[in-house]
């Protein structure tokens, strides 16, 4: 019995051990990406305009994509980053309405780096559901500082946050900013998701794990504040820009300190274009719209490195990033994916080194359908752009733009090899007649994927233990657009649906608000708050599926009291949708329920 207790302690001890030295051997991965700036937002690319010494030096010691695209906005960009799938076919086109939700089924990034050893960590704006099962934490993510909606002072966010004065969510636990003594000058948010993913580095570091940390910074979107450490007389904007790269600066700087900056792989790259010298911005189908900077550096992987900065030239997009992590660290993909969940992205992993010999025809010969819905429902034609590279041998001799606005608009078609500005539409000429029709077939069999579950709703589900009390937010309406904490302010008057899905059967109480609860000690139903006052004579909530409609019930509201609470007993298991109103005396609609606090009470 000894001899086999000291076996089975060697052979832990000879496990551990391998699992100790392929930890460090395995490179950490960081993938930060800044909100609404690009290339003429860093002094590497405009000379007159923010000062970004940091980033420039990171571009100049990396591998270059410089054609690498992203969707035109902020959570189709994520959702198909995270999962290496379009964002239409993920559920997600827009940025509110409940269509910027990923569908719970989609398998993302993390919980690839997860299953394969590694920590995962996001850090600042998810965008793709605040609710389960669509949060961070339950796609994959371990540990999770962030904030709600799409932004700072957005409607789901906490109340009264700006990029300057918040109060984040680390782990489940709500975190005041405050000047952290981080070597940039007073509490900034980009200065306070800096500091956790540094924390949950040096943490793992510690732990010899190697990490995935996902910084989707908030920052630069709108609105903009300006940083304490701003230089004198800059904008908001650009103070802001030039924060970001301090951190930037912050973070290199750590890596090298940490000794794990050679074994690294950094990315950094932006979630959608702002025009620049390119046609169009964020919203367009144009490259002004979609194609970002994107600079990789992991010197222990021959990828950059000080004077070894270069350039890959192919057409490369972010639902590419997930398969070539995968390529690039042999990650394994989740055991059994559905067919239905297949990877559409493509590994650029062997245009990476310096060999073309070995560039694969199969990506040369790919296209890439990028698009900008902001619909309900997807509509074909909408805001679309085709992409793709036309090669001979090594060399590419064309880079096709096949674009389109919407269903009554005519065809474009430009080569911006030699149009970087996409102002020459050369669909007319009879010679590039057998280009558009490839490119239009592109389209139809990316249309033909997205057109499989676009009539789906993403369903927040109430009543499970994961979420004992679900926040329905205004800015989840569907069919009205509230969107942000003005909107409160100012009583915007509106009602839309949620799309939801009861866990258990049971009794269910659904507390009907104007004001969010952090400031309940402050505010009433009626009550000006930092606002207007609403004069809400009465509530009503409406639950229904199908043509079944399970409770369609008003009620009168108490002036003082700080929302109007509707308890629903027998609700069933599964799918529904939830409405819900505000009136004043006369019958009107008054404003909105924007908070409405759901909890399952009980199966009586």
């Amino acid at each position: 019995m000894k001899l086999l207790q000291s076996t089975f302690l060697l052979l832990g001890f000879l496990w551990n051990f391998q699992l100790s030295a392929q930890s460090k051997d395995r490179p950490n991965v960081i993938f930060v990406m800044p909100d609404d700036i690009s290339h003429s937002s860093f002094s590497y690319y405009k000379e007159n305009g923010a000062r970004t010494p940091n980033i420039d030096k990171l571009a100049k010691e990396s591998v270059q994509l410089t054609d690498f695209h992203v969707s035109p906005s902020c959570s189709p960009t994520r959702a198909a980053l995270l999962t290496g799938r379009p964002s239409d076919v993920v559920g997600v086109w827009h940025t509110i309405n409940g269509r910027n939700m990923m569908r719970a089924d989609e398998i993302t990034m993390a919980d690839i780096f997860k299953a394969n050893g590694y920590a995962t960590g996001l850090f600042f704006k998810w965008h793709l559901g605040d609710n389960y099962p669509f949060r961070p934490k339950d796609r994959g993510f371990e540990y999770v500082a962030w904030i709600k909606g799409g932004g700072t002072g957005q409607q789901p966010d906490y109340w009264g946050n700006t990029n300057n004065t918040a109060s984040m969510w680390v782990n489940d636990k709500l975190v005041t900013m405050t000047d952290e003594n981080d070597g940039i000058e007073g509490a900034f948010t980009t200065n306070f998701f800096m500091n956790r993913a540094m924390d949950f580095m040096e943490d793992n570091i510690k732990k010899n794990k190697p990490f995935f940390a996902y910084i989707p910074l908030g920052t630069a979107h709108a609105p903009h504040f300006l940083p304490p450490d701003a230089r004198k007389g800059v904008s908001a904007k650009m103070g802001t820009i030039e924060n970001i790269d301090k951190n930037m600066g912050r973070l290199m700087q750590f890596l090298e300190d940490k000794g794990i900056a050679d074994n690294t792989i950094l990315v950094f790259t932006t979630d959608n274009g702002d025009g620049g010298y390119l046609r169009g911005g964020k919203g367009s189908n144009y490259d002004g719209g979609t194609r970002v900077p994107c600079f990789i550096r992991w010197e222990k992987g021959n990828l950059g490195g000080a004077g070894k900065g270069r350039e890959v030239t192919a057409l490369t997009a972010h639902i590419d990033w997930l398969p070539t992590f995968m390529d690039v660290l042999n990650l394994k993909d989740v055991p059994n994916r559905p067919e239905k969940l297949k990877i559409a992205g493509r590994s650029f992993k062997p245009f990476l080194d310096k060999d073309p010999s070995n560039d694969p025809q199969a990506y040369k010969n790919r296209a890439v359908t990028i698009d900008d819905m902001w619909t309900e429902f997807p509509e074909k034609y909408k805001k679309l752009s085709v992409k793709k590279d036309d090669w001979e041998g090594d060399v590419i001799k064309h880079k096709w733009r096949l674009v389109r606005t919407n269903s009554t608009s005519d065809w474009e078609l430009y080569d911006v090899l030699v149009d970087e500005k996409q102002q020459n539409n050369i669909i007319a000429n009879t010679a590039y007649v057998s280009v558009v029709t490839e490119l239009k077939q592109e389209y139809e069999n990316w249309w033909k994927l997205v057109e499989e579950r676009s009539a789906e709703y993403t369903r927040i589900i109430i009543g499970n233990p994961k979420e004992p009390e679900s926040v329905l937010h205004a800015h989840d309406f569907h069919g009205t657009v509230i969107w942000h904490q003005g909107d409160v302010q100012k009583g915007s008057a509106g009602s839309g649906f949620i799309a939801v899905e009861f866990d258990k059967t049971g009794t269910y109480s659904f507390d009907l608000r104007r004001w969010p609860k952090e400031i309940e000690k402050e505010t009433t139903l009626m009550s000006a708050g930092s606002g207007k006052a609403l004069k809400i004579a009465s509530a009503r909530i409406k639950i229904w599926n199908g043509d079944t409609v399970y409770v369609d019930e008003k009620k009168d509201a108490n002036p003082d009291a700080d929302g109007v609470t509707f308890t629903i007993k027998k609700l069933p298991k599964g799918p529904a949708f939830v409405q819900t109103w505000f009136y004043n005396a006369a019958g009107q609609i008054e404003g909105a329920v924007y908070y409405n606090y759901a909890q399952f009470k009980g199966v009586k």
